[in-house]
């Protein structure tokens, strides 16, 4: 076997035991609750304002095992998991995996469309201002990034909310769709679409500075390498050396980078909407949360940590595929 496949199936082994250490702290964590987990959530079934029938708590049961030894409620759980069996929610009285499937399309939509867009705008951006590094235009957009970089995401969606909804009644403040019935299937798209300008806006200020500054600083550090200044040296043309000494060598590098802002995308795309009422895994979290539904919670916990997961390996694989001396 090669040094280079090696070393991608060893990132790949080394991304698959870190979601082995998540479902172990995902069993451990509810259990470290004093008493038994079942008892903590029968004490606040009043506090939900919910009707937990006797089947529905069997379930429970069932799923945590809490007069099993603890070895044994570790076997049930994973078996539980290769399942896809997430337990039950307490606040609605389904399945926990059911409730998160029909939620996580919103967020996956949201967050994956922010990251493209973002990714379109700051590399172009990061690329021409790295090449005309300590130039006004430079300090300029440095600076911006900068100052948005300095602002929390949901200081940033509340800002845009007031403005463009409250302010403005330009775009709807809360929900993802109208309430309603629809000739048509483009008719719904249209109005959802409609509704996720705001919360794609807030995401995509939310991505763009560091996406920005990885791009011009990657590109910046490439550009005074030898090779480029042996280039200019040469007399080669400038979108020679640009394009084919400088871009197409800093690509592999920023692509081991971005894969940490597009993990932390998950997470600006959940307090995003949070802000909008927008009904992902984000707002489903603040319902599980004010409801104290730990198997909700729980569950979302695994999921989001799947796919950050499942995103390291994606781009362990594309800089593997770009540039296989990188990934070493």
């Amino acid at each position: 076997m090669k040094i280079k496949d090696s070393n991608f199936i060893w990132k790949v082994m080394n991304n698959i035991g870190l979601f082995l250490l998540l479902i172990v702290l995902s069993f451990v964590l509810p259990r470290l609750l004093p008493g038994s987990p079942i008892l903590s959530f029968q004490e606040d079934i009043h506090v939900l304002n919910s009707t937990l029938t006797e089947e529905t708590f069997n379930r429970f049961e069932d799923y945590y095992a809490p007069n099993e030894p603890l070895w044994k409620q570790f076997r049930i759980y994973v078996t539980s998991l290769i399942r896809l069996d997430l337990g039950y929610s307490f606040y609605y009285g389904y399945p926990v995996m059911d409730i998160i499937l029909g939620r996580i399309g919103w967020t996956l939509f949201l967050s994956l469309t922010s990251i493209c867009i973002s990714f379109i705008i700051a590399i172009p951006i990061g690329i021409y201002s790295a090449m005309n590094s300590d130039k006004k235009e430079d300090r300029l957009i440095m600076g911006g990034a900068l100052f948005l970089q300095s602002i929390p995401i949901f200081i940033i969606a509340l800002i845009i909310q007031r403005i463009f909804a409250y302010n403005l009644g330009w775009f709807p403040s809360q929900g993802a769709y109208d309430i309603g019935v629809y000739s048509s299937s483009i008719e719904f798209l249209k109005d959802a679409g409609y509704y996720m300008i705001l919360p794609l806006i807030a995401s995509t200020i939310g991505l763009f500075p560091s996406n920005y500054i990885l791009t011009r600083n990657i590109i910046i550090k490439t550009k005074n390498e030898p090779y480029v200044q042996m280039a200019h040296f040469n007399n080669l043309d400038r979108p020679i050396i640009k394009y084919h000494y400088i871009f197409r060598n800093a690509l592999p590098e920023i692509i081991s980078k971005l894969n940490i802002n597009v993990v932390y995308a998950i997470g600006g795309t959940l307090f995003v909407e949070m802000i909008f009422s927008y009904p992902g895994l984000g707002m489903l979290l603040k319902e599980a949360v004010a409801s104290r539904d730990y198997p909700l919670i729980q569950g979302i916990f695994i999921i989001t940590s799947i796919y950050a997961i499942f995103v390291n390996i994606f781009f362990e694989w594309l800089l593997y595929k770009v540039s296989p001396r990188v990934s070493k």
